[in-house]
Parts: structure tokens; C-alpha cells; sequence
């Protein structure tokens, strides 16, 4: 598996996941640090790990998605290319083992997520009370995909957050991966329509894990608010004071003008 995780400064935070992943996986791993223009550099010699790492440095901030595509472009057919959080604190040994095993025991899972929901309303929102996850809530603020039914085996979902997703190499080629999606949320969920409506399964895995939530290099809007009103610019949206909010709005305008009434509302329960 190769791990790509974008990050923006808060290396202090971005060292606990390393720790935690460095207690954890087990397999043949690889972690990419994705520096997105840190003031700080992140460099490999930070860190002293029982796996591969390196660092992928880019010139100005890309978000917590591009990164993705950067990493994967590289990947043979066959490969586990997964995206996360510099804020997942892993808990579980040989997560990564099982995983791939997930991947290698069904030829069309496309995308595993750790936390998910099994249906999606008439709003094209999580449907309250259908979230999945294993998430622990210990560390700090948790949103809304900690909250549902906790699982700790792996069930079919239409939607899975973020914070987490695991892809088969080959379902990636499904994917919309161009730099003019906004740098910030939906991705995840544009993602999960487009694995499922490109033939592939998605499903939610109950990994003991932890979010610490708020704390990716996307949500420190001093240090990025240039970097957004950069990004608006380009693409022709009207910040105003809040860009963070342009960007959510773009986001999810994105999401309801090409999915309503093809992909959602939509449930795998009755």
C-alpha cells in the first residue's frame, strides 16, 4: 500500500500519525508526506520509520485531494493507493494487511473508507444515524462521521468521508482528478458516487482508529487564506470574507448540479 497524506505545517501533529503508523503497519507500505508549502519543510530524515517514506514537496498549497493524483499516477494496476488526514492517529495492528487483503478478496471493491454512511438523503447529505465507523472520539473534536453505528467488520456503503480512502488502483481512472476541484470538501463524497456508478463497490471498514478532526492543512485559515483566494481567483468564484465557505459552496454546488436525482437520494437498506 502506498499512503499519500497532504500536509501544511503542524508538524508536531503530523510526527503523532507517523508514531502511530509506525506501531501499526505491518505489510509492504509506503508513506508519502505531501508538503504543501510548508514555511517549514518537512524532509525525511524528520523521521526514523520501520518503512518506506518520502516527501513530495509542491511549490504552493494543492489542498487535501490533489495529492492524490500525484501520487497515484505512478502506481501500477494491482496497487492499494490510499489518501489521508495528517489528523488519523492509527491504533489498530496490520490495518494496512487487512486492507489489502480486502482488496485482493473482491476483484471489484474500488473504494474502503473508515468511516461511511450506507445511505444518502434527499438533500444529498449523510443520512442522520447511517454513518459506520470504529473511530475512538478520545482526541479531540469529532464530526459528523463519528456518529452512527460503530462496526468493526466491513459493510457496504454509498458514501465515505475523507478522513480515509483506500482505492484500487484501477477504480482511480474512474475518478474526476483535475486541479479545478476545490482544494477542500466533497471530494470525498463526488468520489464515492463516481467508484460506484463507474461499476466498482465502495464499502466502510471498522478500523480502530481516531480522528482529532479540524486540524488538516486545509483548515488553518490564517496561514491559507492567501492560498484560497488564490485558488477563487483562478476559478472564478466570489470569496467574499469568508473562503472557506466559497469554497464549501462550490464544493457542494459541484456535488448537487452533477448528482441530484442520478445518484441521490439513495439507501442500501430498506
Amino acid at each position: 500500500m502506498i499512503l499519500a497524506v497532504p500536509c501544511y505545517e503542524n508538524h508536531d501533529l503530523t510526527a503523532q500519525m507517523i508514531e502511530s503508523l509506525a506501531d501499526t503497519v505491518s505489510g509492504d507500505f509506503c508513506l508519502v508526506i505531501v508538503d504543501n508549502a510548508s514555511p517549514t519543510p518537512y524532509t525525511p530524515d524528520d523521521y526514523r520509520v520501520p518503512f518506506r517514506l518520502r516527501v513530495l514537496t509542491n511549490r504552493r498549497n494543492e489542498g487535501n485531494w490533489w495529492p492524490l493524483a500525484q501520487v497515484a499516477q505512478a502506481e501500477p494496476a494491482g496497487a492499494v493507493v490510499a489518501l489521508a488526514h495528517n489528523d488519523l492517529i492509527y491504533y489498530e495492528p496490520g490495518w494496512d494487511v487487512r486492507v489489502e487483503d480486502a482488496f485482493r478478496r473482491d476483484p471489484k471493491l474500488g473504494l474502503v473508507g473508515f468511516a461511511g454512511s450506507w445511505a444518502i438523503d434527499e438533500r444529498g447529505q449523510r443520512t442522520l444515524g447511517t454513518t459506520m465507523s470504529n473511530l475512538r472520539g478520545e482526541r479531540g473534536h469529532v464530526s459528523a462521521e463519528g456518529a452512527g453505528v460503530r462496526i468493526t467488520d466491513m459493510q457496504s456503503s454509498v458514501a465515505v468521508d475523507g478522513l480515509f480512502m483506500a482505492f484500487a488502483r484501477e477504480a482511480l481512472d474512474v475518478l474526476t482528478l483535475t486541479p479545478t476541484m476545490p482544494p477542500a470538501h466533497w471530494y470525498d463524497y463526488i468520489w464515492g458516487a463516481e467508484v460506484i456508478q463507474g461499476g466498482w463497490r465502495q464499502a466502510t471498514m471498522g478500523v480502530d482508529v481516531d480522528h482529532v478532526g479540524w486540524s488538516t492543512e486545509v483548515l488553518q485559515a490564517g496561514a491559507l487564506d492567501a492560498e484560497w483566494r488564490r485558488w477563487a481567483r483562478e476559478n472564478d468564484v466570489r470569496p467574499g470574507s469568508n473562503v472557506m465557505d466559497a469554497i464549501w459552496e462550490h464544493g457542494k454546488r459541484d456535488w448537487i448540479m452533477r448528482f441530484r436525482g442520478t445518484f441521490w437520494p439513495c439507501s442500501l437498506k430498506a
